[in-house]
């Protein structure tokens, strides 16, 4: 399905989500290919992609506060198995890798 937007840049006047193949998605079509009064077309046919998972080098020792993620990358960092660290919990992350530098 497609959605068809009015507007200019941040600014949103008019959107639309029309039946696909109807009358007004063709009217919506002529407008877009005009360049009618802000008039474009945002296809949603295709899922996005989810991103990839990005592991980080840590820059410093997380703190007790810091994410489960955080302490993923700093086991690694440390000398841990990946998918070890991951499957362990927060806390015995915390408990495992608080003290090393």
């Amino acid at each position: 399905m497609a959605i068809y937007q009015r507007g200019a840049g941040d600014h949103v006047a008019e959107r639309v989500q029309p039946e696909p193949g109807g009358p007004e998605e063709k009217r919506l079509d002529a407008l877009v290919e005009q360049g009618a009064d802000g008039w474009h077309r945002i296809d949603n046919t295709q899922p996005e992609a989810a991103e990839p998972a990005v592991t980080q080098e840590p820059s410093k020792k997380p703190n007790k506060a810091s994410s489960k993620a955080d302490w993923v990358a700093w086991a690694v960092h440390q000398g841990a198995d990946q998918e070890e660290a991951e499957g362990l919990t927060l806390a015995t992350l915390i408990e495992r890798y608080h003290g090393a530098e």
